[in-house]
């Protein structure tokens, strides 16, 4: 980043995020900050205060590790979780239930976009045979029959 392009709000961003210490800091946005840090004084400022507060930290002791809690975080992974193993065996159910539905929606989308398909058990040929036959009338009661479901055999 070049000095240019680095604002005092990115500076004060990379001191409260590293600290006072350049050295701390992004390599590419080391030499940028610094540069205009030198030539700010409250960005200065906000330095020392950052390089104060390390200082009081880097002196405290480092935190030991409790023995009790590290025997308590290596069981969690042994306990599992039960929610999770109940969802795990409701997920292998649902395959099969998803394979009828997903064929029970292709049937019905094949369905409705061939309507002209012949449906079992409707015998066209037959309405056809027997409506050559008859009169006018009868042509129109035997289309009217078949579109309802008769058959020529039906009474009606």
């Amino acid at each position: 980043m070049t000095q240019s392009t680095m604002t005092k709000s990115r500076v004060l961003a990379l001191v409260d995020a590293y600290g006072g210490d350049p050295a701390r800091w992004p390599e590419r946005e080391r030499e940028a900050a610094v540069a205009l840090l030198s030539g700010d004084r409250d960005l200065a400022r906000a330095a020392e205060e950052a390089r104060h507060l390390d200082l009081m930290l880097d002196s405290l002791p480092a935190p030991r590790p409790n023995p009790t809690l590290r025997v308590a975080l290596k069981e969690i992974p042994d306990r599992g979780n039960p929610l999770l193993d109940l969802i795990a065996g409701w997920v292998g159910l649902w395959r099969p239930a998803a394979g009828l539905a997903a064929a029970a929606v292709l049937g019905i989308v094949l369905g409705v976009a061939n309507p002209d398909l012949p449906l079992p058990g409707f015998g066209t040929t037959a309405t056809v045979s027997a409506a050559e036959t008859t009169t006018d009338t009868d042509t129109y009661s035997l289309a009217a029959a078949s579109a309802v479901g008769f058959t020529t055999q039906d009474t009606f």
